[in-house]
């Protein structure tokens, strides 16, 4: 299984020790890899309009990164809230697609196209994060999942 992050704008500098740590540890279960996909620049004060073609744009650059036949998980403050345990057995129950994606949308959120698009909306808390600190903690949550699948200690 290719398990990939396709995240709109760049990892700030602090994080990205965490981020490569994680893409080594997943190597064990998966082959992992992050993308990065420039944000769009936007002024302050959006109008609707604007705001959805700052949306639209980022996500045709993230579609530039999927194949038809990938699995998309799209990280979204209206996805479902999964426990640790319960995002390892969606990781089990994902197993045998051969692409599985999860993609970070930008500061403002997706465009209702990559919602569509998605097999599955996920959200990792009813808190907000950095986009830095939600690759991270995406990361490790998948590899605790992967962990936690394989009966290996880790998960307290």
């Amino acid at each position: 299984m290719t398990v990939k992050i396709i995240a709109v704008g760049k990892i700030q500098k602090m994080y990205q020790e965490i981020q490569s740590e994680f893409v080594k540890r997943l190597s064990r279960y998966c082959k992992c890899e992050v993308i990065e996909v420039s944000d769009e620049q936007a002024p302050e004060k959006l109008s609707d309009a604007q705001r959805v073609a700052v949306q639209l744009a980022e996500w045709e650059k993230i579609k530039k990164k999927l194949a038809d036949s990938d699995f998309l998980v799209a990280l979204d403050s209206t996805g479902k809230s999964l426990s640790s345990v319960e995002l390892s057995s969606q990781l089990e129950a994902w197993q045998n697609e051969k692409n599985l994606v999860f993609a970070l949308g930008g500061s403002l959120g997706f465009h209702p196209d990559a919602l569509k698009r998605a097999n599955y909306t996920l959200s990792l808390s009813k808190m907000t994060f950095t986009h830095s600190m939600a690759r991270v903690i995406l990361l490790e949550q998948i590899y605790r999942g992967f962990k936690i699948n394989a009966n290996e200690p880790y998960h307290k």
